[in-house]
C-alpha cells in the first residue's frame, strides 16, 4: 500500500469572556460578528460538503472533505461549534464512521486542550493539557483517540511521554524534529544524523521514552505542506492531484506521504481551497495506487521498523525552536518591518511568574475542601463537558460533605485552575502586536485567575502588572503589558457592581435582558430612581453578593448607575449588552423610519399615481421609499403566508417598474432563507421553491445559492428517478445549477 495521509489541523483559541462564559462581538471579523462565526461560514461548514463543479459550472458532486482526510480539532472549538454549529459536528462524526467502516480507524485525532505550548508548560500542566484533550475526544467521538495533535507541533521527550501515558500511541512533527534515526533494534552505533533533506518521511518511526513507553511519529512532507499552506497549490485542484501523485510516484509499497497544515488553509485562508481540495480527494480515490488513509489505519498495515530521536524543544512555526512564545526571535506574521515582538519576552515572564505562583495556593486551598487537587483537575474536564455534573462531581471529590460556602469555596479553586491554564494559550504569543485580540484573550484569563486568587486571600495584580510594564505595544503611544492589562483586561471584568450597575442602566431603559454567567434579582421594591439592594450570582463557582445600586438619568436623559461612589454609564455595558441594546435601538429606529416613510407615501401617492401612471422616472428618494416598502411586504407576506407568492412575483415587478429600488442585502437574504426552508420539504415544495427564485429575479436581487444547493442537492442524489424527474423538478435543478453525477 501506498498510502496518501491529508492532516488538518482545525483550532480557535478559546474566545470566550472569562467571566461571562460566552464569545463577545469582536468588530475585527467584520462582516461577521465574531471570528468563530467567520472561519466557521468561511472553511468548517464549506469543508463538510465542498463542492465539485462540471464543466458548465453546475454543481456535480459534493464532498465531505473530512471523511477522506485525517483531522484534529481544538477542544475548546468543538465546544463552540457544538453550541452554535452542530451541523459541522454531525458532519466530523459522519466522516469518523465513515473513515471507521472503510479502514477501520476513524479520520479524527485528539489535540491538547488549550493548546499551550508543552515544551513550555509545567509536566503537571502537560499531563492534565493531554488527559483534558483526550477525554474531550471521547466525548466527542465514541472512542479513545490513536494521535493527538501536539499545539503548534512543539516537542519535547515529556510532552510525549505524557501522551504514552493517556494511552495516545501517535503524533505528527516536521522533518526538522528529527536528530537522527536507525533500525528498532540495532545497537547505539546504528544512529545515523539527518537533515530535513535526508529524513526518509515516507515511512513511520518510533520515539522510544526514558523510563519505557513509545509513541509512533509521522513526518510530513514539509515541501508540499508548505506549498499547500503558503503557495499556489491550492489554486488548481488538478495541479494538486498532480504533485501529491508524482510525490509517490517512486514510493515502494509500505510508503506514506504525510501533508499537515492548519484546517483553516481549505477556505479561510485560501478562498475556495476546500473545492480544490475536494477535487483532489475525488481523484486520487479513484486512483488505485494509492489509499487515502489515516497514520492509524497505514500504521496497523505497516508498524514502525525504524526509530527516531527527536530534536527536543523545536515546533513547526519557528525555526529558532519554540523562541515564538517567549523570545523576539525574528518569527513574525505580516506586521510592519519596524514592529519589535520584544514584549513576548516579559509576557511569557510574567505569565510564567502567576502560573508558579497560583499553583501552590490552589494546591492549598483545594486541599481545604478536596481530597485531591490535582486529580480534581483532571477531572474536572467532566463539568467543562457538561456543567451539570457538577454537584455530583463535587460530592464526590470532596473531604466531607460540602456546604454551600464550602462548594464555593472548591468550585473558585477549579475555575481559578482552569483560567491558569488557558492564560498559557500559545496564540498570544505567535502574532506582532502586544494589543492584538490573542495576547489580550491571554491577559483576560491571567485576570480572571488573579481574581479568584484574590478570594483566598493572594495579592497578586500589582507584581503581575510590576512584571507585564517592560512590554509594549508598537502602535502609537506605546502602550504598556500593565496599561494593557488594566484596560483591556481587568478593565473588562465582571464584578458584582458592574453587572449589578449594567443590568440597573438597562433596567431604566426598560431593556431587561439576563446577562450570561450571571443571575441578577432585583430587590422586590426597586423603582426607576434608587434600585435598591440587587443580588448578584456568579453561575460558574456560585458566588453571590448583594450591591445596592442608585440608577437614575443624568441631565441629558442618560442612564447612570451608582454602586457607592463609582458611576456606570452606557458605556460600561458589557459587549454582549451593548449587542442586545443595538438590536433593540436598530428595531425601534427601523420602525420609526418606517412609519414616518409609510405615511409620507400615503400623502403623495395620490398625486404620485396621477403623474407617474404605471411607469416613470421616479426621484431617488421616492425610489427608496417604494423600495423598502415594497420589500418589507415581500417579506410580510413570505413569513405568514397571507398572499400567494405568484402575486408577490407580480407585485415585486410592478414595484420595479415604477423605477424604485428594492433593498438589495436585506431582501436578498430573506428571500434566501425562504428558499432554503422550502428546499427541506422536497419534493412537495419544488415549485414554491421556484416561485422564490423567480421572486428574487423580479425584485432584481442576486441570491447567495450556496446553502439552497446543498440542501436540494442532497434530497436529487439520495431520490429516486421517477420522483426526481417529476415536474417541477428538472425545472429546479436547472436554476439551481445543479447536476449531480450519480442521479
Amino acid at each position: 500500500m501506498r498510502a496518501l495521509a491529508l492532516h488538518g489541523h482545525f483550532y480557535q483559541p478559546p474566545r470566550e469572556h472569562p467571566w461571562l462564559g460566552v464569545v463577545e462581538p469582536e468588530p475585527s471579523a467584520a462582516p461577521y460578528r465574531d471570528w468563530n462565526a467567520r472561519i466557521t461560514a468561511e472553511c468548517y461548514l464549506p469543508n463538510a460538503a465542498a463542492r465539485i463543479l462540471d464543466g458548465a459550472g453546475r454543481l456535480a458532486a459534493l464532498v465531505n472533505n473530512y471523511e477522506w482526510t485525517s483531522f484534529d480539532v481544538g477542544p475548546t472549538l468543538l465546544g463552540w461549534l457544538a453550541g452554535q454549529a452542530p451541523e459541522v459536528i454531525a458532519a466530523l462524526r459522519r466522516a469518523e464512521a465513515a473513515s471507521r467502516a472503510r479502514t477501520g480507524h476513524g479520520s479524527a485525532w485528539a489535540q491538547a486542550y488549550g493548546h499551550a505550548i508543552l515544551p513550555l508548560s509545567t509536566p503537571r500542566d502537560v499531563r492534565t493539557q493531554v488527559h483534558w484533550g483526550r477525554r474531550d475526544f471521547e466525548h466527542r467521538f465514541g472512542r479513545p483517540p490513536d494521535g493527538m495533535w501536539l499545539p503548534e507541533m512543539a516537542v519535547d521527550l515529556p510532552s510525549l511521554a505524557a501522551l504514552a501515558e493517556a494511552g495516545i500511541g501517535l503524533t505528527l512533527l516536521a522533518p526538522h524534529q528529527a536528530r537522527r534515526v536507525r533500525p528498532l533494534g540495532a545497537g547505539d552505533d546504528a544512529w545515523t544524523r539527518v537533515t530535513p533533506a535526508t529524513l526518509d518521511t515516507r515511512r513511520l518511526y518510533r520515539c522510544r521514552l526514558p523510563g519505557g513507553g513509545a509513541v509512533d511519529v509521522v513526518f510530513r512532507d514539509a515541501g508540499i505542506s508548505h506549498d499547500i499552506a503558503f503557495g499556489g497549490l491550492l489554486g488548481d485542484g488538478a495541479g494538486l492531484v498532480a504533485r501529491l501523485r508524482a510525490a509517490l510516484a517512486d514510493a515502494p509499497d509500505g510508503s506514506i506521504l504525510a501533508t499537515a497544515v492548519d484546517g483553516e488553509t481549505y477556505g479561510h485562508h485560501h478562498r475556495f481551497g476546500e473545492m480544490a481540495l475536494a477535487f483532489a480527494l475525488r481523484a486520487l480515490v479513484a486512483d488505485r495506487g494509492l489509499s487515502l488513509v489515516g497514520p492509524a489505519a497505514f500504521r496497523a498495515a505497516h508498524p514502525a521498523a525504524d526509530e527516531v530521536e527527536i530534536a527536543e524543544r523545536t515546533s513547526w512555526s519557528c525555526p529558532h525552536g519554540v523562541e515564538r512564545w517567549r523570545a523576539d526571535c525574528g518569527c513574525r506574521v505580516d506586521g510592519p518591518a519596524e514592529w519589535t515582538q520584544a514584549w513576548r519576552a516579559p509576557l511569557r515572564a510574567a505569565i510564567d511568574w502567576l502560573r508558579d505562583e497560583l499553583a501552590p495556593l490552589y494546591e492549598a486551598r483545594a486541599g481545604e475542601v478536596l481530597r485531591d487537587p490535582w486529580g480534581a483537575r483532571d477531572r474536572w474536564v467532566e463539568c467543562l463537558i457538561d456543567p451539570a455534573r457538577t454537584d455530583t462531581f463535587l460530592a464526590a471529590e470532596a473531604r466531607t460533605a460540602l456546604s454551600p460556602p464550602a462548594a464555593v469555596h472548591a468550585r473558585r479553586a477549579l475555575e481559578l485552575a482552569r483560567h491558569a491554564l488557558f492564560m498559557q494559550t500559545s496564540c498570544g504569543w505567535f502574532f506582532d502586536e502586544l494589543t492584538g485580540i490573542e495576547p489580550v484573550q491571554v491577559l483576560r484569563y491571567a485576570a480572571r485567575a488573579v481574581e479568584l486568587a484574590g478570594a483566598f486571600g493572594a495579592r497578586l495584580e500589582d507584581d503581575l502588572c510590576a512584571r507585564l510594564e517592560p512590554a509594549h505595544s508598537n502602535l502609537p503611544g506605546r502602550e504598556s503589558g500593565a496599561d494593557l492589562y488594566r484596560r483591556a483586561a481587568r478593565g473588562q471584568g465582571a464584578s458584582p457592581a458592574r453587572v449589578a450597575a449594567t443590568a440597573a442602566i438597562l433596567r431604566l431603559l426598560e431593556r431587561e435582558a439576563p446577562l450570561p454567567g450571571y443571575d441578577v434579582r432585583f430587590d422586590a421594591t426597586a423603582t426607576d430612581g434608587v434600585v435598591g439592594e440587587v443580588e448578584v450570582r456568579e453561575r460558574s463557582t456560585g458566588a453571590a453578593a448583594v450591591v445596592r445600586v442608585v440608577a437614575e438619568r443624568d441631565p441629558a436623559g442618560l442612564p447612570v448607575a451608582r454602586v457607592g461612589e463609582a458611576p456606570f454609564r452606557v458605556g460600561d455595558l458589557f459587549g454582549v449588552q451593548k449587542e442586545r441594546l443595538l438590536d433593540w435601538l436598530g428595531r425601534e429606529a427601523a420602525a420609526t423610519v418606517e412609519d414616518a416613510g409609510r405615511t409620507a407615501l400615503a400623502r403623495v401617492r395620490p398625486i404620485l399615481d396621477i403623474v407617474l401612471g404605471e411607469e416613470g422616472a421616479l426621484p431617488p428618494e421616492l425610489a427608496e421609499l417604494l423600495g423598502w416598502e415594497g420589500a418589507r411586504a415581500i417579506v410580510a407576506a413570505l413569513e405568514d403566508g397571507s398572499e400567494p407568492l405568484g402575486a408577490l412575483v407580480a407585485g415585486a415587478r410592478a414595484v420595479r417598474r415604477r423605477g424604485a429600488r428594492f433593498p438589495g442585502e436585506w431582501l436578498a437574504g430573506r428571500i434566501a432563507r425562504a428558499l432554503e426552508e422550502r428546499l427541506r420539504g422536497l419534493p412537495a415544495t419544488a415549485a414554491e421553491a421556484l416561485a422564490l427564485l423567480d421572486l428574487a429575479d423580479a425584485a432584481g436581487v442576486r441570491l447567495d445559492l450556496g446553502p439552497a444547493q446543498v440542501i436540494a442537492f442532497a434530497w436529487l442524489r439520495a431520490a429516486a428517478a421517477a420522483e426526481r424527474d417529476a415536474p417541477p423538478l428538472p425545472a429546479l435543478a436547472t436554476r439551481l445549477a445543479l447536476a449531480p453525477e450519480d442521479a
